[in-house]
């Protein structure tokens, strides 16, 4: 079985987030929340609006939009800039805060937005890169950057 990065959009669709989320309904790290956003659409998303596309994955009792996002082995979070442009008009309604799955170090992080703001400004300056298998840009964010954030709460799975 090829690895994740390695499989095509079919394969990776329908696994997309699955673990991520999963790490993020275990912990709610948040308090309780309620689903929002979209999973798995039956319906193409590719005339929506950006906004409307990258809709944030839940919203907490606290108030709070939090969109739930994973990263891999390379330790690189892949925000893409369509993305962030999305979540950064979601914010102006309430706060936004990331939920952030490394699977390779197997531990959790909520990072608040002005931690995300400064995170963004650092992936701007290593420079923007683009998937290659469609072209869309993102911010490729290094895990170490995120573990260096003032505000950031990290956590791990509980054992069962």
């Amino acid at each position: 079985m090829p690895k994740y990065h390695e499989q095509n959009w079919s394969q990776r669709f329908k696994s997309l987030g699955d673990e991520a989320e999963a790490m993020f309904t275990q912990s709610l790290p948040l308090g309780k929340a309620q689903r929002l956003g979209w999973r798995r659409p039956t319906v193409t998303m590719r005339h929506m609006p950006p906004t409307l596309k990258h809709m944030p994955d839940y919203y907490t009792e606290g108030g709070m939009l939090v969109e739930v996002m994973g990263m891999g082995a390379d330790g690189i979070l892949k925000l893409k800039t369509t993305k962030w442009e999305a979540l950064k008009w979601w914010n102006k309604l309430c706060p936004v805060t990331l939920f952030l799955w490394n699977s390779a170090a197997r531990c959790w992080c909520t990072v608040p937005w002005s931690s995300l703001k400064w995170l963004v400004r650092l992936a701007r300056i290593s420079g923007i890169k683009s998937f290659e298998n469609d072209g869309n840009t993102y911010y490729p964010i290094q895990w170490e950057w995120i573990e260096r954030c003032e505000g950031v709460v990290k956590g791990a799975p509980q054992i069962q």
